[in-house]
């Protein structure tokens, strides 16, 4: 495997700084323009970097780095509960585009709008659970992140059950984003 941690010339930590990662990454690109290089080396630069850059996926490359296995961690009801409720949410947008879509009188398309305000506001209200949830997830990470050095045996349980969540918050985020890109799109 891979440590895409040192190709970047970075250590390897649970948090990593937008801006030093970034400085790390334009570093190591322009190390690699000076020399003749293949357009994999590059390529495998790029996927380090996006790799490193998403919280989840990082957090999954340093436990498969550190201990050889990511998996662990379970979805607790209370984000279970989120997650059907934001699915909820989702499915009731896309009847309402379906409703939109076959409706060929401008009267009834103008009520189709109206109820597209109440489905906008719905899809914001996710979004903002999500955001919040992904910004708690982040601060246990930042916390574990000081921790990490010491032990990084005592955060591997914690680490991956952030990683998974994080992974699933930014599922449902992208969903509700494409559903307000496609709102945006109608009206």
């Amino acid at each position: 495997m891979i440590d895409y941690f040192a190709l970047l010339g970075i250590e390897r930590r649970p948090a990593i700084n937008e801006v030093f990662l970034r400085d790390a990454y334009v570093r190591q690109a322009e190390s690699l323009q000076g020399v003749q290089v293949e357009a994999s080396g590059l390529s495998l630069l790029n996927t380090a970097f996006r790799t490193i850059a998403n919280p989840a996926t990082r957090v999954q490359h340093l436990l498969q780095l550190q201990f050889g296995d990511a998996r662990g961690g379970q979805i607790g009801s209370e984000l279970g509960e989120l997650f059907g409720s934001v699915a909820v949410t989702l499915q009731s947008v896309d009847q309402e585009f379906g409703s939109l879509s076959a409706e060929s009188s401008a009267l009834l398309r103008a009520l189709a709008f109206q109820r597209m305000d109440a489905a906008r506001q719905r899809l914001q209200q996710a979004e903002n659970k999500l955001l919040a949830l992904e910004c708690n997830l982040l601060s246990e990470l930042g916390k574990l992140d000081g921790t990490w050095p010491e032990s990084p045996g005592c955060c591997r349980e914690s680490l991956a059950q952030i990683a998974l969540q994080l992974t699933f918050v930014q599922k449902w985020l992208s969903e509700v984003r494409e559903r307000k890109i496609r709102l945006e799109e109608l009206t």
